[in-house]
């Protein structure tokens, strides 16, 4: 009886030092970190629970120790899992936060009076030269009105009167993305208001000073146009964002075969595109531009314009 006190005494001591141990370590880690321990945790314990009751009519003792075993090694097996890949569900929730928010910027809230107002989305000319919105429109992601104001309209229709022939073709694209767009998504070309009207400010300021008077928002992929509407309050949705968060997740030691288009800046660099715009930058790939190569990812870099690729040969 002795002996049995004196091992529950010891295990209980042990215990007691090791959350001690444990605390200590917590405290110490970070918020995404900890998170996603805890979760592992989780994870581990609803395996080891599926597993209890078969494992518990084992005969003898095996009945008792071997869940219990099992228990151990799925919480541990799930931590070791989890924290591993702790860079991969860190972004993937972070892209799913993205979506979730571009989506849910989207979404028209009910006034009192029946009529949504923040449903009003402002078009840039930047979005209509550039021809995505029609496909997006077509989705159902956008579920608001389409507005284009008459000094936007009067924009498009002196770039497609441009003298430069590069600026002539966006111009004619944007004007026949427009036409497609009021026959898809009932786009309307709405007067400028009395204020505007009177005003001499730049196209931007227009369409942000605008925004405000309907209480709407403002669909671009103008960078500038991007950052300005937002620090003065006006929502803005932003293409090339959608399309940021809606990229593949590739991580450094993935491997893929690209085909190489053209020399790089740098000495012996060759540059290569995913489908969706995304560079990377092939070491010693200078000598292989119109060939496809299979190529390891080493390092990402984050650009204002999105994610770069270095890659090396394999």
């Amino acid at each position: 009886m002795q002996s049995t006190y004196l091992y529950l005494g010891i295990i209980a001591i042990t215990i007691f030092l090791a959350m001690i141990i444990a605390g200590n370590k917590i405290s110490k880690l970070k918020a995404n970190t900890f998170f996603i321990g805890f979760f592992a945790v989780i994870f581990g314990l609803i395996i080891g629970s599926l597993a209890y009751l078969p494992l518990s009519q084992l005969p003898d003792i095996y009945g008792v120790w071997v869940p219990i075993i099992f228990y151990l090694a799925a919480v541990s097996i799930s931590l070791w899992l989890f924290l591993s890949r702790q860079s991969v569900i860190t972004e993937t929730f972070e892209n799913i936060g993205k979506i979730f928010s571009l989506l849910m910027s989207l979404r028209p809230q009910l006034l009192p009076s029946g009529k949504s107002k923040e449903g009003e989305i402002l078009v840039d000319t930047s979005v209509l030269i550039d021809g995505r919105i029609v496909d997006i429109a077509k989705t159902g992601f956008i579920p608001g009105k389409l507005l284009v104001p008459r000094f936007i309209l009067a924009e498009l229709q002196n770039i497609a009167d441009s003298g430069d022939g590069l600026r002539r073709t966006k111009g004619r694209r944007g004007l026949d993305v427009l036409n497609e767009l009021k026959k898809s998504h009932n786009l309307k070309i709405i007067p400028n208001p009395e204020e505007i009207e009177k005003n001499n400010s730049p196209v931007d300021e227009k369409l942000i000073e605008h925004a405000h008077l309907l209480k709407g928002s403002v669909i671009t992929n103008d960078y500038n146009l991007n950052k300005v509407a937002k620090i003065q309050g006006v929502k803005v949705l932003n293409i090339n964002e959608l399309s940021q968060a809606l990229r593949p997740i590739i991580l450094p030691g993935e491997e893929m075969e690209v085909k190489i288009v053209q020399e790089g800046k740098e000495k012996e660099q060759g540059v290569a595109y995913l489908d969706d715009g995304t560079m990377i930058v092939v070491e010693k790939g200078d000598g292989l531009v119109g060939k496809k190569v299979k190529v390891e990812i080493k390092r990402v870099i984050q650009t204002a314009a999105g994610k770069m690729f270095f890659a090396i040969l394999k």
